[in-house]
């Protein structure tokens, strides 16, 4: 599906001459979040957008997949860690971010990997780098208030024309991304889905706070102690 725009500026969009439209041309979308803190929300919110807004030759998936992705004309990919081959290329980057200590318990309850500080420290700086050149950074804790909110504010950071925004079908697309399951038909050697990404049991608690009750007391002083500049400045400590 495309739209006219009139004389919109775009930037990831180009003139189709024989119908004087704007259509997606070739674009990277890269979902970089933190983890366990919304990312592939992000990454299915970004997907079906672009497929609603009817983006041209679309592919999707894990940034294990990037060769083969980035071979297609408009491609979402989610990541974590970052990676300075994708950074480097013609994308539009979006992130998300959680408080620490419940990504630490979402890890522990998903994936009984055990607390890692080593974890957090990459996932932090990670999330830095991606965040220079991002943008859209996604709050987990907004994303629990209001998902249509940030569902708006995702589709107006993919540089849409505003001609295309005011005509996607948001409330079909919201309840499509809540009505996504991890499929077993579709699983990968990973254990997640192939089109979704989400893993088996995706979702652990996802209450703001969550790590209440998960947590040793000694994890949640040394999560402090060494990410507190970071906490304050998100609000998550005064």
């Amino acid at each position: 599906m495309v739209w006219p725009v009139g004389s919109a500026t775009v930037d990831a969009w180009a003139l189709d001459s024989r119908g004087g439209r704007f259509i997606l041309a070739s674009m990277i979308y890269v979902c970089a979040g933190m983890y366990r803190s919304g990312s592939t929300w992000l990454y299915n919110a970004v997907r079906l957008i672009l497929e609603d807004a009817g983006a041209p030759d679309l592919a999707a998936g894990w940034a294990g997949e990037k060769d083969r992705l980035i071979t297609r004309r408009n491609v979402v990919i989610k990541i974590h860690a970052f990676d300075e081959d994708l950074a480097a290329r013609q994308i539009i980057a979006l992130t998300s971010h959680r408080d620490l200590r419940d990504v630490a318990a979402s890890l522990a309850r998903k994936f009984k990997t055990g607390f890692s500080i080593a974890t957090l420290r990459e996932t932090v700086e990670s999330h830095e780098r991606w965040s220079r050149i991002a943008v859209f950074d996604l709050h987990y804790e907004d994303l629990l208030a209001d998902k249509m909110r940030e569902l708006q504010k995702v589709a107006a950071a993919l540089r849409l024309p505003p001609a295309v925004l005011e005509r996607l079908p948001y409330e079909s697309i919201l309840a499509r991304i809540e009505g996504e399951k991890f499929t077993e038909t579709r699983s990968t050697s990973g254990r997640f889905d192939s089109v979704n990404l989400l893993h088996e049991g995706h979702i652990t608690d996802g209450r703001h706070g969550s790590w209440e009750g998960t947590l040793p007391a000694g994890d949640v002083n040394a999560i402090e102690k060494e990410f507190r500049p970071w906490l304050v400045a998100k609000g998550y400590l005064a």
